[in-house]
């Protein structure tokens, strides 16, 4: 009886088997449905998605997420009434000059814009008490801070913004494209890596053939932020302050004169290889670049 019995479940295990089987088969001729997705319908996100993430294809993280901050990271987030406003700033400022340039040039912004932006309300306070100016990530994210100052009559303030973008940007592009031949055999002395930290005066960055104490720390960061500065600081402010040799004679210090007209030759140096760099690798002028941002600038009302 025993025997019976178990020949008999053993029947039916085989059925069921032959049932499993012949089911996972037919399963593989079943057209797969992946779970539905539910997009945001916060006024923010249809606005970033409709302006920015289905254009560019650049994704806009403005809620707030520890993630994207070290554990000894202190940061506020941005205020949401400022989210939508800000995006069009990024557009209209950042974005569209390159598409209105050229048709090399809009191929550029389209191909190095990155993945992903990170706002931020506050500056980013490390544990030392020290603050970031916002960063980019492996060519793919650009954190923008101090969002929640949004003020487009302070001129410092846009500038600075506008100077951060084209920065991270910048580090963007030597990211994947490298630096312009030579730029880095130009001042190699006058990188100081974290010494950049020590009270480096504007004065002492000429002089060494950097257009702030922040480029002195190497020469990617130099880069940055030549290029970054060249784009959106005043025409006649940068021209003057990196470029336009001092006449020494109005100096006291005839020597000190002279060491910022060697560092401001330095700076003219480098200058000309951006230009070459972008005109011969992207078929980009960046003077017709920065007359496009900087007269956007000006008549750019929210």
């Amino acid at each position: 009886m025993k025997y019976k019995n178990f020949n008999i479940a053993l029947f039916l295990i085989g059925i069921v088997m032959a049932i499993l089987i012949i089911a996972c088969n037919k399963s593989e001729d079943v057209e797969y449905k992946g779970p539905d997705i539910k997009l945001s319908d916060h006024p923010n996100d249809v606005y970033i998605r409709e302006n920015i993430l289905e254009k560019y294809g650049t994704a806009i993280r403005w809620e707030w997420d520890p993630r994207f901050l070290n554990k000894d990271q202190n940061a506020d987030p941005i205020k949401e009434d400022l989210v939508i406003p800000v995006t069009k700033l990024i557009d209209e400022l950042w974005v569209k000059p390159f598409l209105v340039l050229s048709d090399e040039s809009k191929l550029f912004i389209q191909e190095y814009m990155p993945k992903e932006l990170v706002y931020i309300g506050s500056y980013i306070y490390e544990s030392e008490g020290e603050r970031m100016l916002g960063y980019a990530e492996n060519g793919a994210r650009v954190i923008l801070i101090n969002l929640n100052a949004f003020d487009l009559d302070d001129r410092i303030w846009l500038e600075n913004q506008l100077i951060t973008m084209h920065h991270e940007f910048s580090h963007i592009v030597h990211q994947k494209k490298g630096l312009p031949n030579g730029f880095n055999s130009i001042s190699p002395l006058g990188y100081i890596g974290e010494g950049w930290r020590n009270g480096v005066s504007l004065s002492d960055a000429i002089r060494r053939g950097m257009v702030s104490a922040y480029g002195t720390k190497n020469q990617f960061e130099d880069f940055a932020q030549l290029t970054s500065h060249f784009l959106v600081q005043d025409t006649v402010y940068f021209n003057s302050t990196y470029l336009k040799d001092w006449n020494c004679e109005d100096f006291s210090d005839p020597n000190s004169c002279m060491e910022l007209n060697n560092g401001k030759e330095l700076i003219r140096r480098k200058l000309e290889l951006i230009r070459k760099f972008y005109s011969e690798d992207f078929s980009i002028d960046i003077d017709v670049l920065r007359d496009t941002i900087q007269s956007r600038m000006s008549a750019y009302k929210n």
